[in-house]
């Protein structure tokens, strides 16, 4: 059986009362859980995931990116790929704002999956993405900036206040590096590790209009700029730092603040 049988089943013979206290205790305790990309790769009851599945995995066309199960952290080992935990989360921002995608609706997924798929038809386009090393050539290449570009495009397509003009502006925007400067030698990324004179100098003090206030008492360390070797690296936080790199973005090109 052990060579075509799909479901494992045990038999427990000669168990004193204690033993199958423990045993109870150790099959529902102790089991290894399924990671989450793994859950995700085979869960077909969310409609985004299935949308992730069918329009951004199985369609080549739409992203040729390659997807593996868990996101690279060592960038010399980069191969381009993204990670499909990352890509939910990610795609949960763009559909629903939220940090996962449980609640979604059908409904909810096809009046929207238009414009996001527009969304990813303008990312793959940005320069360096999808490449071996992207994530040293790019800071597009690191999920939390692609959730504040996701949280933008929720924002101004199915928020409170949608605007059809700034939601545009946003996707002919992504790709167009005279617009978004990508690269991890903007000063923009480090503001807030630069004083008021760099700041200055750089050409980058007036953005402090848009972003939440740096005032002690408040976590504002959304990564580090490596003068070496020329890389801006942003935090795990990603919940604290996606809507800062928002707030970046929407001076950039010249959009309303959300403050």
């Amino acid at each position: 059986a052990a060579t075509f049988a799909t479901v494992q089943i045990e038999t427990h013979l000669g168990l004193d009362i204690d033993q199958e206290r423990q045993l109870f205790h150790d099959l529902n305790n102790l089991g290894k859980k399924v990671e989450a990309s793994l859950a995700l790769q085979f869960d077909s009851s969310n409609p985004v995931n299935n949308y992730i599945k069918e329009v951004l995995i199985d369609d080549d066309s739409t992203m040729p990116w390659e997807i593996v199960e868990k996101d690279v952290t060592d960038w010399s080992m980069d191969t381009g790929a993204i990670g499909r935990k990352e890509l939910v989360s990610i795609n949960a921002r763009l559909f629903l704002n939220k940090t996962n995608i449980s609640g979604a609706t059908p409904i909810q997924v096809d009046n929207r999956k238009e414009i996001i798929t527009t969304f990813w038809s303008k990312v793959v386009k940005i320069k360096h993405l999808g490449e071996p090393g992207a994530k040293s050539k790019t800071i597009a290449a690191q999920p939390v900036v692609l959730k504040a570009l996701g949280k933008l495009i929720y924002d101004f397509a199915f928020g409170k206040k949608p605007n059809d003009e700034y939601l545009n502006i946003i996707l002919n925007s992504i790709a167009d590096e005279n617009k978004l400067n990508f690269s991890h030698d903007n000063p923009i990324w480090r503001y807030y590790q630069l004083n008021d004179d760099q700041r200055i100098d750089l050409g980058v003090h007036k953005v402090k209009g848009y972003l939440p206030s740096d005032d002690e008492g408040y976590n504002r360390d959304i990564g580090h700029y490596d003068s070496v070797a020329n890389t801006m690296r942003f935090g795990a936080k990603h919940n604290d730092i996606f809507p800062i790199i928002g707030d970046m973005v929407r001076y950039l090109l010249g959009l309303p603040s959300r403050i």
